[in-house]
């Protein structure tokens, strides 16, 4: 057969093509040989849990919290769940009603707004304390019955058939004001408004569907605020995923079996133990060796030895880099972040602990030395300072004066005035 030029340009022109396909196959193979490898790691290896602890996002320690009067519908519920919450968490908590018996018996009158000058002096009766406003701006519900036409199998004719979709949607829409009083500084810690508007429906195709009840969505936005409310105050518990390899080479699988039933301490120990055997045995692929780096890096952070946990990681990470090592590091530098933060609240909160000691430790010296007993009034009357002044001193002074038989027999014969011994009487 006869081929003029131009079949002898298309014959070139496939030989190069096909040799094109067959270069750019090669090298997209090679050079995606990682990322499969990868690809397999996360399809055929299990995962695990690890617990980041976040610092309480007021980033303050509270032990003590006082509730002013709630306003708006919804309120009482919200205060009782907020309650039961901190109550759970072994927060001390003064109610309203307690809080005004408590500032009753120091006749504090103790109205609805509270500023700066009047929050420390409430914080001077109960102690360091934070108090919170909760004014319940929105809390109703809506229900609704709605209809559409759908396409539903059918299997006696098997196909499709034209049927109407009744829907009964209960919502509730929930929107609270949070204010958080220091009782110590009389500083605002926050005021932020949140917002819910969660919903819950059920679906029929033989008539109206029954509407959810409304106590059941309610319960679904108070749950809500009441988490957000415990990570303002409080720490709180984030868990993660992340893969934990399970090969049976290096015995990288005892480990993950360890993990698994909660053993962590044994987890650790194997994986340390596998790391050693993978690095000392020649027979050992170099994935399973990143692998072994890997799991001890998990190990340690779960440990929240995050600086250990971050190495191993390299280390993996040179090895055989991928998103799943890669995802770890941020995890696990995440986590130490929050670790420090955590550090940093505790510190705070001894801080301020030792400082109000120191306070009320000065505050007792400085009443002790202020307060005239009955050597003092000797000591002024020995001095000769006349009753009037001796008489004034005690009035505008506070006094603990033992007034028994024999301390009266002291002062009598000490020289000091009838006067003056009858108002040390009545101010005893």
């Amino acid at each position: 057969m006869k081929m003029n030029f131009s079949d002898y340009q298309r014959t070139g022109l496939l030989k190069r093509t096909s040799c094109g396909i067959l270069v750019f196959t090669f090298l997209f193979f090679f050079s995606g040989i990682k990322s499969h490898a990868q690809f397999f790691d996360e399809i055929s290896n299990p995962k695990v849990t690890v617990k980041i602890e976040h610092p309480p996002g007021l980033g303050l320690k509270i032990n003590k919290i006082a509730f002013n009067t709630a306003t708006g519908n919804c309120s009482s519920q919200i205060i009782t769940s907020l309650i039961s919450d901190f109550v759970n968490s072994n927060v001390e908590v003064i109610d309203r009603e307690n809080l005004n018996l408590i500032l009753a018996e120091h006749d504090f009158n103790f109205s609805g707004y509270v500023d700066q000058s009047k929050a420390v002096a409430i914080g001077k009766i109960i102690g360091p304390s934070a108090l919170i406003t909760v004014k319940v701006l929105r809390c109703e519900t809506k229900r609704d019955n709605l209809h559409q036409k759908e396409q539903k199998y059918d299997s006696k004719t098997k196909r499709n058939i034209e049927v109407v979709a009744y829907t009964a949607r209960t919502r509730v829409f929930l929107k609270v004001s949070i204010q958080t009083v220091d009782l110590t500084t009389g500083r605002i810690f926050t005021a932020l408004i949140l917002d819910y508007s969660p919903s819950k429906e059920n679906k029929s195709y033989d008539g109206k569907a029954e509407m959810p009840a409304e106590f059941d969505v309610q319960e679904i936005a108070f749950q809500a605020l009441v988490a957000d409310v415990h990570r303002m105050f409080l720490p709180w518990t984030e868990n993660t995923q992340l893969y934990y390899f399970d090969d049976k080479a290096g015995n990288l699988k005892q480990a993950f079996q360890a993990l698994q039933s909660g053993n962590q301490d044994l987890a650790f120990s194997l994986s340390q133990q596998n790391l050693e055997t993978c690095k000392r045995s020649i027979e050992i692929k170099e994935k399973t060796l990143a692998h072994a780096y890997y799991n001890l890096g998990v190990s340690y952070m779960i440990r929240n030895e995050f600086d250990q946990a971050i190495e191993n990681f390299l280390e993996t990470q040179k090895i055989r880099p991928g998103t799943i090592v890669t995802d770890a590091i941020e995890k696990c530098q995440r986590a130490k972040e929050l670790a420090i933060a955590m550090l940093k609240v505790e510190e705070k909160a001894s801080i301020n602990a030792e400082k109000i000691q120191t306070e009320e430790a000065q505050a007792i010296r400085a009443e002790v030395e202020n307060t005239i007993v009955n050597s003092d009034i000797i000591e002024l009357t020995k001095k000769k300072i006349p009753n009037s002044i001796i008489l004034q001193k005690i009035k505008n002074s506070k006094c603990k004066f033992d007034t028994s038989p024999d301390a009266l027999i002291t002062l009598t014969n000490a020289g000091v005035s009838e006067a003056v011994i009858m108002l040390m009487m009545e101010k005893k």
